[in-house]
């Protein structure tokens, strides 16, 4: 976790969910790995959204011939740097 400002919430998931999720994770591990998942939803819905402005969009490269290859590239890039910053 990045971020050391850190709120205790209370949250109802689905018990197969924590059946799950406590086979996987260790106790102490739980809020960092629901922290993750969080963000990692949460840049997927910014991205999905993002993407859709984008088709809607007028092309501004031109260049760039094959812009799902391109935001392909990006994405791939981007979760990569992202998953080295999660596990320094």
């Amino acid at each position: 976790m990045l971020n050391t400002n850190v709120t205790r919430i209370n949250i109802t998931i689905p018990e197969q969910l924590v059946s799950k999720l406590e086979k996987k994770v260790a106790p102490r591990g739980k809020s960092q790995f629901i922290s993750e998942a969080i963000e990692e939803k949460l840049i997927r819905e910014e991205r999905d959204i993002a993407l859709k402005e984008l088709r809607n969009s007028p092309p501004a490269f031109p260049e760039i011939k094959d812009g799902a290859a391109y935001v392909r590239n990006l994405r791939e890039t981007d979760e990569a740097k992202r998953k080295a910053e999660l596990h320094k």
